[in-house]
């Protein structure tokens, strides 16, 4: 049985898996894929094999438009089933999994790249989900995280998108997907969510080397860190 945020998040992507993509398009003014391109030219530069890439909380499966390193097999793993349904349709050679960052159904030291993108911040134990991601990545592995944070200053540019945040995109949202709770609370979930700093702290606790960190957006960051 899952616990009560678990559970709660996984209604509200379920509950928004049509129009997921087109929402994150039009709210983000298309930036979305600009950032995920960004991040996959980050990861490709510190992969040393492509055996396996297990992207977590993968959604409709977006990641794998942006991936283009040869994998010989990708794993998308995410726990709400509708979005799983639609990642199905759209890549026929990814393995789509129904589960839990906190609870990988996968072998010790096997992956070569673990991705998540705007995912962490709805775990419901991060630093076990850290923890997991070190078991399955081999020495030397990549950890990929691409993330909203909260604002960290108040200067103009902060203070606009915090604006659009807090107080735009859950209307918007609510607009195009029908569900204005859905959009509330993602927008609280970024608000309330660790500063990059803390990030840093956890992933270092877990036995990675975070070798990287960029700002894109006032808020948005990039994370690569390897298993030491």
């Amino acid at each position: 049985m899952e616990d009560q945020k678990g559970d709660k998040v996984i209604k509200t992507f379920d509950s928004i898996a049509d129009r997921y993509i087109l929402a994150n398009h039009l709210l983000s003014f298309w930036q979305d894929v600009c950032w995920r391109r960004n991040f996959f030219e980050y990861l490709s530069e510190s992969l040393e094999g492509n055996e396996i890439f297990l992207d977590i909380a993968t959604g409709t499966g977006e990641s794998f438009k942006y991936c283009h390193c040869n994998f010989k097999i990708k794993v998308g793993l995410d726990p709400s089933k509708r979005m799983l349904n639609i990642a199905k349709k759209r890549f026929s050679d990814v393995i789509f999994l129904e589960g839990m960052a906190e609870e990988l159904p996968i072998k010790d030291s096997t992956v070569d790249l673990v991705a998540v993108s705007f995912g962490v911040r709805n775990f419901e134990d991060r630093i076990r989900a850290f923890a997991e991601f070190s078991r399955v990545l081999k020495t030397g592995g990549v950890l990929g995280i691409l993330e909203f944070f909260p604002m960290e200053n108040g200067s103009f540019i902060n203070k606009a998108a915090s604006m659009y945040i807090h107080h735009i995109i859950p209307y918007l949202g609510g607009a195009i997907t029908g569900n204005f709770k859905a959009y509330r609370y993602l927008s609280t979930s970024i608000k309330n969510f660790i500063l990059p700093g803390m990030m840093k702290i956890e992933l270092e606790s877990k036995g990675f080397k975070v070798v990287k960190i960029d700002r894109l957006f006032p808020n948005v960051y990039i994370f690569v860190a390897k298993k030491v």
